[in-house]
C-alpha cells in the first residue's frame, strides 16, 4: 500500500504540473493573436460608396457605377507580423455576394490583386489567409466591396492575426457539403426525334447570350460567387422573365467549369455549378424559351493567372488548346466535362435543350490565332484537331443515350469565326462531325460586323462592311444552305461606342441576310449584364434595357420585318460626322527614331470626312543622315500593308522621292495623292500606321 500510495501522491503532482503546462501553452497561444481593432475604420469610404456602421460592425456598399471602388483602408501603422503565419475573417454576408479583403504587406513589389487580396464569399463564414512567409510588416489592410456590385452587405465580426501548427488557405472551391454529381435519373421524357434541323432552327427565334457562367476574372478565386464578374446579378426568375416578355426565344448559356469549378484532377465538376445551370435552364424552359448550354473556350488559357494556377497545381482549374502539343491533354478535358454535361442533362429535357460543342475554340499560340489562314499548314492542322474535339464531343454525347441520342447540337468552327467572322465554318477545313442521329448537327459561328472589341471597332457602317457579310452569307449559301444545313450564328453584335444609328443600319441589312426564305438561320445577340461595359444592353439587376431600338431591329429582322423608328428618334440621333480637310491629325510631333512599333491613326477618323481622293500633307523635321516616312495600314482582316507589299502604296505620287517602297525625306513638307481604291482601304482597315526613321512628323493634313 506504501508503494502504492507514493505510485499515486506522484501521479497527482504530474497531474499538477501537466495541467499547468496546459494553462502556459494556452497563455502562449493567446500572445500569438492579434485583434485588429475594427473600430478604428472610417465610417465612410472616400468616395461615399462604402459605409461602415462601428456598433453593428456591418459594411454597405451603395455603388452609381461599377468604377467606383467602395473601399476602406485601416492603418496598422507598419504592424510587426514576424509572430503570426495567418489572417483569420470571421464574417457574415447578407446577400449574393462577398467582399475583397486586402492585406497590405510593406512591400511595393506585391502585385495588389495576387499577392495582397483575398475574395471572401458569400456562402462562407470565415476565411483563413495564410501570411506570406517573407513579410514582416504590415502597413494596414483594406476591405472593399465586390466588383460590379452596385448593392450588398456584409458583417466582419472579427479579423486576427495568429500563429497556428499547419497554415492553410480556405479552399473557397470545396465541396463543403460534399453533394454528389449532378445525374439526371428521369427515365420517360420525350423528344422529337424527327424533328429536322432546318425546321428546327426556324423556330428557336432571336437568342440572348447571357454570361454568368463563364467566370472570365483569374486574378482572384471568387468560388462560387461567379456571376459579377461578367458584369451580372446572381440569376432569378424574374430576371428569366423579362428576358423573355422582351421578345428573346432563345438564351445562349455559356459554360467554363475548367476556370475554378473543378473539384479534382479528374476534372470532376462541382456539384454545386452544374446545379446552378440546371436552374436557370429550368426556368427559362418553364418559360417555353430554348435553351443552349455551350462549351468551355480556351481563350483563357493564354493568361499569366492561369498558367501561375497550372503551375501551383491548383486542381480546380483546367482547359484545353487547339494545338498538336496539347492535344492529348485537351482531349481527357473535353471528355470529361461532355461527359458530365451529358449526364445532368438529358431525359428531362426535350429539343428545348441544346448543346453547343465549344466556345471559339483556338490555339492561341498560333501566328494565325485570330485570322486562320486556309494556305497555312498549322491553320490546317488546328482544323484538324478541332475537328476531332467536335466528333469527341458528339460521340460523347450520343454515348449517354436517352433524349441526348438525339438532341440538337451547334458545332462550333475554329476560333468561332475570324475578326470577320469568316473562316470558322466557311472553310472545307471545317467537317461536321459524323453522327449516328440524321440531320441533328447544325454548324455555328460568330459574326460581329463592326468589330468585337474598341481596338479594333469601326464606328460607321460602311459599303465594305455590308460586302463582306453578303460574302459570309453567299458562302454559307454553297456549303450549307443549299445543302439544306442551317446555320446558327451563336454570337452577333455590336458594342455600344458605335454610333446608334450606324449599328441600327448595319443590323438591318444583316438581319435581312438571315431572315431570306432559302435559308434556316437565327442567332443570339451578344450582351453584357452591366450597361457601363462595351455590350451592355441589359441590366440585370434593374431588369432595365438599354438602346432598345437596336434590340428592336434585331427581334423585328429575325422575323423579316423592319422595326419603325420615329422621326424624332431619327432626328435625335443622326450621326454627324466633321470634315477633317485642313485639321492636323496630329494632337502633338511623333519622333520616330528608328523602326518600331508605328504611330496608329484610327481609320474610323476618315470615314466621310474626306473627298473620294485627296492628299495628305506632312511637315517634318529631319534629325538624322537617312530620313524616312513611311505610311501603312492594316486591312478589314488585320493584313498589314505597306509599300514593298501593296501596289496601291507603291504608286502613290509622291514629292519628295519613294525608296524601296518608303519615302526618302528631301525636305521638311511631303505631300502624298490618295486615289480613291487607296481612300476606301483606308477607310475599312484596322488603321493607319505611320513610321520611318531619322524623323520627327509635326503634322499631318489632309488637303483637297
Amino acid at each position: 500500500m506504501k508503494n502504492t500510495t507514493n505510485r499515486m501522491g506522484g501521479g497527482k503532482k504530474l497531474l499538477v504540473i501537466a495541467a499547468f503546462l496546459f494553462i502556459a501553452s494556452i497563455s502562449a497561444f493567446a500572445q500569438n493573436v492579434y485583434e485588429v481593432d475594427l473600430n478604428k475604420k472610417p465610417a465612410v469610404s472616400d468616395d461615399k460608396c462604402l459605409t461602415f456602421d462601428k456598433a453593428t460592425k456591418t459594411f454597405t456598399v451603395k455603388r452609381q457605377n461599377s468604377s467606383e471602388w467602395a473601399g476602406v483602408y485601416l492603418s496598422l501603422n507598419n504592424l510587426d507580423i514576424s509572430a503570426y503565419n495567418i489572417a483569420r475573417v470571421k464574417y457574415k454576408v447578407i446577400g449574393d455576394y462577398g467582399f475583397h479583403f486586402v492585406l497590405d504587406y510593406d512591400d511595393n513589389t506585391l502585385d495588389w490583386n495576387y499577392d495582397k487580396t483575398t475574395y471572401c464569399p458569400s456562402y462562407l463564414n470565415e476565411m483563413v489567409i495564410p501570411l506570406k512567409s517573407n513579410q514582416k510588416r504590415l502597413n494596414g489592410i483594406t476591405v472593399s466591396g465586390a466588383w460590379n456590385v452596385p448593392y450588398e452587405q456584409f458583417v466582419i465580426e472579427s479579423v486576427t492575426l495568429e500563429k497556428v501548427a499547419n497554415p492553410q488557405k480556405t479552399d473557397v472551391y470545396a465541396n463543403i457539403n460534399n453533394d454528389p454529381p449532378v445525374i439526371d435519373t428521369a427515365r420517360n421524357g420525350t423528344i422529337d426525334e424527327k424533328l429536322d434541323a432546318w425546321d428546327f432552327i426556324k423556330e428557336t427565334g432571336t437568342g440572348l447570350q447571357y454570361e454568368v457562367f463563364i467566370c472570365y476574372t483569374l486574378d482572384l478565386d471568387f468560388g462560387m460567387d461567379i456571376y459579377h464578374s461578367m458584369g451580372f446579378s446572381k440569376s432569378t426568375k424574374e430576371q428569366i422573365h423579362s428576358i423573355k416578355e422582351k421578345g428573346f426565344k432563345t438564351l445562349r448559356l455559356q459554360t467554363n467549369p475548367g476556370m475554378g469549378h473543378l473539384l479534382d484532377s479528374s476534372y470532376t465538376i462541382d456539384p454545386r455549378y452544374t446545379k446552378a445551370i440546371k436552374q436557370v435552364v429550368d426556368w427559362a424552359i418553364a418559360e417555353d424559351m430554348y435553351v443552349i448550354i455551350c462549351g468551355p473556350w480556351a481563350e483563357l488559357t493564354s493568361k499569366e493567372a492561369y498558367k501561375r494556377k497550372i503551375a501551383e497545381g491548383n486542381i480546380h482549374f483546367a482547359g484545353y488548346v487547339v494545338s498538336e502539343k496539347d492535344k492529348k491533354q485537351s482531349e481527357k478535358f473535353i471528355k470529361a466535362v461532355w461527359k458530365q454535361y451529358a449526364e445532368a442533362f438529358n431525359n428531362s429535357y426535350d429539343e428545348h435543350l441544346i448543346f453547343e460543342t465549344l466556345n471559339e475554340p483556338v490555339d492561341y499560340y498560333h501566328e494565325h490565332a485570330f485570322s486562320s489562314r486556309p494556305d497555312c499548314d498549322g491553320c490546317k492542322k488546328d482544323f484538324e484537331i478541332l475537328n476531332e474535339y467536335n466528333q469527341l464531343i458528339v460521340d460523347t454525347i450520343r454515348a449517354s443515350g436517352g433524349n441526348n441520342a438525339s438532341r440538337f447540337i451547334l458545332v462550333e468552327g475554329l476560333v468561332g469565326g475570324d475578326l470577320d467572322g469568316n473562316t470558322g465554318i466557311t472553310t472545307n477545313l471545317f467537317k461536321l462531325p459524323k453522327d449516328k442521329a440524321k440531320n441533328k448537327l447544325i454548324p455555328t459561328m460568330h459574326h460581329y460586323p463592326m468589330g468585337a472589341v474598341p481596338d479594333v471597332c469601326k464606328n460607321y457602317y460602311t459599303d465594305n462592311i455590308k460586302d463582306r457579310f453578303n460574302q459570309i452569307f453567299a458562302t454559307l449559301d454553297e456549303l450549307y444552305f443549299s445543302k439544306h444545313i442551317p446555320v446558327y450564328i451563336s454570337e452577333v453584335g455590336h458594342i455600344r461606342k458605335v454610333p446608334i444609328m450606324e449599328r441600327i443600319n448595319c443590323m438591318k441589312d444583316f438581319m435581312s441576310e438571315v431572315a431570306k426564305p432559302n435559308r434556316s438561320c437565327a442567332v443570339t445577340m451578344h450582351t453584357n449584364g452591366n450597361p457601363e461595359w462595351d455590350s451592355g444592353y441589359y441590366d440585370s439587376y434593374k431588369l432595365k434595357w438599354y438602346d432598345t431600338e437596336y434590340i428592336d431591329t434585331i427581334l423585328y429582322g429575325a422575323q423579316g420585318k423592319e422595326y419603325p423608328l420615329s422621326a424624332e428618334f431619327l432626328k435625335n440621333n443622326e450621326t454627324k460626322i466633321e470634315s477633317i480637310v485642313g485639321k492636323n491629325l496630329l494632337k502633338e510631333p511623333v519622333e520616330k527614331k528608328n523602326w518600331g512599333n508605328g504611330f496608329r491613326i484610327s481609320s474610323n477618323i476618315f470615314y466621310r470626312s474626306t473627298p473620294a481622293k485627296y492628299k495628305i500633307e506632312f511637315e517634318l523635321e529631319r534629325t538624322g543622315s537617312n530620313p524616312i516616312l513611311q505610311l501603312a495600314y492594316n486591312d478589314f482582316k488585320n493584313n498589314w500593308h505597306e509599300g514593298s507589299n501593296t501596289p496601291m502604296l507603291k504608286k502613290i505620287r509622291v514629292k519628295g522621292g519613294i525608296n524601296q517602297g518608303n519615302i526618302a525625306v528631301k525636305a521638311n513638307k511631303v505631300i502624298l495623292t490618295i486615289d480613291e481604291d487607296l481612300a476606301k482601304e483606308l477607310v475599312d482597315g484596322n488603321g493607319v500606321y505611320l513610321n520611318g526613321q531619322d524623323i520627327i512628323i509635326k503634322s499631318m493634313t489632309v488637303v483637297e
